[in-house]
């Protein structure tokens, strides 16, 4: 083998390296024009997600908020009235009495953000009676309805004059 061996060793290795230099700048483009059509696909879908997930969580909050309502009106025996503020987008929980038990706000500092919020209900308010029950006359027929939105996506909540409700996607 000696020197001829080796020198002909020698060759195919920088053969090898020649061949081997990296990826060309087409290539990495290529790449790179991929991922960014990924990124912005995903970016939409958890956007998407994000919107749905809200609207959702809102309308169910808005259930056990007429729960909770109920559950006032009857054992404090005052009349309880949950109060829409549509342009706030948000609601304030009320006792007869002037307290206020707790307010719900989806503005979009909040945790939950929505972009629209209709209680299609006259006076945009619901009162629970010292026996809990709601009047909904002026509503769908014996049911409430809510609607929840955010972006394009909207849940609708309808509820009974007894407190218990429903949240489906519209």
């Amino acid at each position: 083998m000696g020197i001829l061996g080796w020198d002909s060793h020698r060759r195919r290795k920088a053969e090898k390296v020649r061949e081997s230099r990296g990826f060309t700048l087409i290539e990495l483009l290529v790449v790179i024009v991929i991922l960014a059509i990924t990124l912005t696909l995903v970016g939409f879908t958890f956007n998407r997600y994000l919107e749905r997930t809200s609207a959702k969580r809102a309308g169910e909050l808005f259930g056990q908020d007429l729960k909770a309502a109920r559950n006032t009106a009857l054992r404090s025996k005052q009349r309880v009235v949950l109060d829409f503020d549509e342009s706030g987008l948000g609601y304030v929980v009320r006792v007869q009495a002037g307290d206020t038990l707790f307010r719900r706000n989806f503005d979009p500092d909040a945790t939950l953000s929505l972009s629209g919020l209709d209680l299609q209900l006259p006076g945009d308010t619901v009162a629970f009676d010292r026996r809990g029950v709601a009047n909904l006359s002026g509503g769908f027929g014996s049911l409430g309805r809510a609607i929840f939105s955010a972006g394009t996506i909207s849940y609708a909540v309808s509820f009974n004059s007894m407190g218990s409700s429903r949240v489906g996607e519209t």
